[in-house]
This record gives structure tokens, C-alpha cells and sequence, in this order.
């Protein structure tokens, strides 16, 4: 597969919203507050945009969990394809995140199968994601860390697969209460985006919508719905929640494998099913 379809695809999941979000140790004067939301009281008029090394920071709130996202696509004749990719999360008191990703497929408007695990760690404090291919090669990249507004509704930038710099139409969100979920109290939002007529060579509009309901002490989303008429439906659940510190190697980043050798990476930690 071509290194920059893989990235491309990769980034469409971190997108959907199941990945763990951060949190660092940096000064408060050098962290700038994390963007409202896309159709948000406080957000700007103008095109939804998102920035994908935009990491949501986040102190104190240590668990481990794993993340299950499943896409069920209906075909013109009836046949119902389904799609699962599951994420194991970890985050510790100091903000740092490492999250397993076992992929089957990415959705989007042509799902792409990939069947590849990814092991990624994010460092706020020092501004690096470390990706951990199975090949044993580490792929370091900047982050640009942002605290998060308790006045900003939670965090709607996930949802639906977009095409990028698209005027998406995003409506403001519609709160949907608290309640309990597996020992959590989480907040409901639900947005519905439009992409125009023929932005995407589409003859009417094609109408999404994203319904989340976001963890107020994990701060993260721990339930999840996204429909869009060109995927289908996908449910995402944070499941197995910990609230415990996790063990610190596991945010170590390994040496990088010999050319040709084998991977030095340490074992993926996501239970078999």
C-alpha cells in the first residue's frame, strides 16, 4: 500500500474520534485554549475545518479503556457489509496518551481495507506523536497541544468523514442531557453537517449528522453514533474503562528496528476477540 494512502487513511480514523486525547505539563502561558467547536455558540462564522495535530490536553484524569468502532454499510440490493476496527487507550496523570489501533478497514466514500495494526504515543509536554509501525520503524511527527475550555461545548470536530476544505453547513449542537453510562457521567451533543450540491460532483446535498455523548471527567467521547448516506452507520463505545495509573513504560518510545531486523516494539496489548 503507498505510504501516503495509508497516512491518509489513518488520519480519516483519528478523525472519527477514537483517538485518546491528551494532555500536558508545558506552562499554561505557552498552551493556547483548544478551538470551538464547529457550529458552536462561540465558534466563528465560516468553512468547518479541522486540525488533525490539534491535541486536546488534559491533566489529572489517568484510565485505560478500549475503543470499538463499527461501520454497517447497506448496498443497493440489501447486503450489509460490516466493518470493525477496535483502539486500546491509555492516558496517565501527566497528560500522555498511547493508543493501539487494530484496523480492518477505514470507511469513506471508497472504504479502504488495510488490516494493519498502529501503536501511537503522544508527548505533549514535549510536543511529539511517536508512530510505532509493525515493521519496527517510529515515525515522530509534531503536535500543537491546546487546553481544553470547560465554557466550550465538548468536542464535535469528530464525526462523519469529510472531504478537507469543504464549506461544510454545520448546524449548531443540540444538547441531549446527562446521564449515566457504565459508571460515567457523559453529556449528549448532536450536529448534522451538509456538503453543497456539487461540491463532490453530487447532485443534491448530502446531508450527515454526528450524536456523541462525551465523558465530563474523562473528557473524551465514550459513546458515539455517525451516519452519512455515502458509509452508512457507525457506533463507536468506550468500553472496559480503568480509571487507574497506568504503568509508565508504556508511554516509552522503543529504539527504532535495525534496516531489515526485526521489530523491537513491545507487544500489542488488545485482547484477542
Amino acid at each position: 500500500m503507498p505510504r501516503r494512502r495509508f497516512n491518509s487513511a489513518w488520519w480519516l480514523l483519528f478523525a472519527l474520534g477514537v483517538h485518546a486525547q491528551a494532555q500536558a505539563q508545558a506552562p499554561e502561558t505557552t498552551i493556547p485554549d483548544c478551538p470551538p467547536s464547529p457550529g458552536s455558540s462561540s465558534a466563528q462564522p465560516g468553512p468547518a475545518t479541522s486540525v488533525p495535530n490539534n491535541v486536546r490536553l488534559v491533566t489529572g484524569a489517568p484510565y485505560s479503556a478500549l475503543g470499538t468502532s463499527q461501520t454497517v454499510t447497506t448496498l443497493p440490493d440489501g447486503t450489509r457489509v460490516v466493518r470493525q476496527n477496535t483502539i486500546r487507550q491509555w492516558r496517565d496523570s501527566q497528560g500522555r496518551t498511547r493508543s493501539e489501533f487494530a484496523l480492518s478497514s477505514i470507511g469513506g466514500p471508497t472504504p479502504l481495507e488495510v488490516n494493519a495494526t498502529l501503536t501511537v504515543i503522544d508527548d505533549p509536554s514535549a510536543r511529539e506523536r511517536h508512530m510505532l509501525q509493525p515493521n519496527g520503524r517510529v515515525v515522530t511527527m509534531p503536535i500543537a497541544p491546546c487546553r481544553v475550555v470547560a465554557s466550550n461545548e465538548p468536542d464535535l470536530t469528530v464525526g462523519p468523514p469529510r472531504p478537507a476544505g469543504l464549506p461544510l453547513k454545520v448546524s449548531p449542537p443540540v444538547k441531549l442531557g446527562e446521564r449515566q453510562l457504565d459508571g460515567e457521567t457523559v453529556a449528549g451533543s448532536r450536529v448534522e453537517a451538509t456538503i453543497p450540491a456539487g461540491a463532490v460532483g453530487n447532485d443534491r446535498p448530502i446531508k450527515m449528522s454526528a450524536e456523541q455523548w462525551y465523558g465530563k471527567d474523562l473528557q473524551v467521547v465514550v459513546e458515539a453514533t455517525y451516519k452519512d448516506p455515502r458509509t452508512g452507520e457507525t457506533r463507536y463505545k468506550l468500553r472496559e474503562i480503568q480509571r487507574n495509573e497506568p504503568d509508565a513504560s508504556l508511554f516509552e518510545v522503543p529504539a527504532p528496528a535495525p534496516p531489515n531486523g526485526r521489530s523491537r516494539e513491545p507487544a500489542s496489548r488488545l485482547k484477542p476477540r
